[in-house]
């Protein structure tokens, strides 16, 4: 019987090359050793033995996390709400006896290839928009969760009421007194978490009566991106007084930033952050925030998939309620 050492030996190739060719995992094999290795197995007559097609399709037991908010490959792991959430996911994949498969993506047609060429059994992904869902529908038939993503198409997601926390944030601020609010975060373009935050924020400033077409700091959402987002604060034409901010590790980035400026964070300007990081309530002043339980965001992603290995395919949503965190970084503005 041939058998794959066969056509190694006769193609001048690996065994291991072989074996990728005839069971499509070739990205990395040249064309002409691909056509070479299929030519030798159809000339040499190969029939792969029943115990190896019964190997190939029994599951392999590995989840893929793909997580589209990468660059170059770059898992972006410095922003510690996404490493925390990759953590406990992790975890959660462990203990349903899996092992987990992190891949930065940026494209979703390369994502659903390599799916395919991986053999997973289900994956979770983290940060996808609306288009590529339906991409990764159309190319990839596992079992699929999406985290954070606002699409109307007839999935599985687990997600957190974005909209709902932003409106607490801001209302923390109005009660406070404060009516020049700004909102720091990325541009707010397309339906998303930033675009649902944004929503929850003019919510609550039109519920006030107050106008929040100028009051948009464009910031990403990393500590040191917090000096150029202080600068904007600070020369806005509305004399600003407090802030909504997209993230934490921003928010306490601008707490030492206005610092620098000579701005003290509550006495002079107001901050409310999102996600309630450990870290927020070690820094001073304690940052107020909106929790987001990241945990049970992951726990629930994990469970949602695992019914559907389990053969339970009807698309679920889950929606986590948030909660408004009061510490020490919101006073009363300052009379002037």
């Amino acid at each position: 019987m041939v058998t794959i050492a066969d056509i190694a030996r006769v193609c001048g190739v690996s065994k291991m090359t072989v074996s990728n060719v005839l069971n499509g995992r070739d990205e990395r094999v040249s064309a002409a050793t691909r056509e070479r290795v299929r030519k030798t197995a159809d000339d040499l007559n190969y029939q792969p033995s029943a115990a190896a097609r019964s190997l190939s399709a029994a599951r392999s037991e590995i989840i893929s996390l793909v997580y589209y908010d990468a660059a170059e490959g770059d898992l972006g792991l410095s922003n510690p709400h996404d490493a925390m959430l990759l953590g406990e996911i992790e975890r959660h994949v462990s203990a349903a006896g899996k092992h987990l498969m992190i891949h930065a993506a940026t494209d979703a047609a390369d994502t659903a290839r390599r799916l395919r060429s991986w053999n997973v059994d289900g994956a979770v992904f983290l940060g996808v928009l609306a288009d590529d869902v339906e991409q990764l529908r159309r190319h990839q038939d596992v079992p699929m969760v999406f985290i954070d993503a606002y699409t109307d198409a007839e999935i599985s997601t687990v997600g957190l009421d974005d909209e709902q926390g932003s409106y607490e944030a801001t209302r923390l601020l109005l009660d406070a007194g404060h009516r020049s609010i700004a909102f720091v975060g990325p541009r707010a373009t397309s339906d998303g978490v930033i675009n649902a935050r944004y929503t929850g924020y003019r919510r609550a400033l039109s519920e006030a009566g107050l106008d929040a077409d100028q009051t948009q700091v464009v910031a990403n959402v990393s500590f040191a991106d917090a000096e150029a987002a202080a600068d904007k604060l600070l020369a806005h034409p509305v004399k600003l007084t407090a802030a909504v901010v997209t993230a934490d590790i921003l928010a306490i980035g601008l707490i030492k930033a206005l610092s620098r400026r000579g701005i003290q964070v509550p006495t002079d300007f107001s901050l409310v952050g999102f996600d309630d990081l450990p870290i927020a309530a070690m820094v001073t002043p304690t940052l107020s925030t909106v929790r987001q339980d990241i945990a049970e965001k992951a726990r629930a992603a994990v469970e949602l998939l695992t019914d559907q290995l389990g053969g339970r395919r009807d698309p679920r949503r889950i929606t986590l309620k948030p909660r408004l965190v009061e510490r020490e970084s919101v006073t009363p503005p300052r009379a002037r």
